[in-house]
Order: structure tokens, then sequence, then C-alpha cells
């Protein structure tokens, strides 16, 4: 994944990193939200999160299981 996008946007293709290793999704507006296709709302706990976040920004989530750090590997 290249990193040509500055900050997470709607729209955005995101790699994290957490203790668990590597994901990708898109961030999207909730109408079009399937998280099991890849597709993170940006009302959602992580979507509102990371809007507006670089490359190697840390970010603290809180889901369903708690807190969550994860670690904005690549933006596109």
């Amino acid at each position: 994944m290249q990193c040509d996008v500055e900050t997470v946007r709607v729209g955005s293709r995101v790699r994290l990193q957490d203790q668990d290793g590597e994901t990708d999704f898109s961030v999207v507006r909730p109408e079009d939200a399937d998280p099991f296709a890849g597709l993170v709302s940006m009302e959602s706990p992580l979507g509102r999160a990371l809007l507006g976040r670089a490359t190697a920004d840390r970010v603290t989530v809180r889901a369903p299981g708690g807190m969550r750090v994860v670690t904005v590997v690549a933006i596109s």
C-alpha cells in the first residue's frame, strides 16, 4: 500500500497495526458500511477515532472487547 494521502478521511484505504498484526479497510459513509467486506463506517468508534489521523499515529479506540491501541501504517 502506497502512502499518498496525508490524513484519514472518508474514502481512505487504511492499514492498521495492532497486537494481532496488520489489517486493511476503507472508511466509508454509514450507508456503505460492511465490516465483513472491510468497509468501516466513519461513524463507528474506529472510524471516528481515525478521521484526521496521519501515518504513524497511535490511536486508542474503545472496542467491544475493551480499549484497543492501533498504529496507522499507511493511508491511500
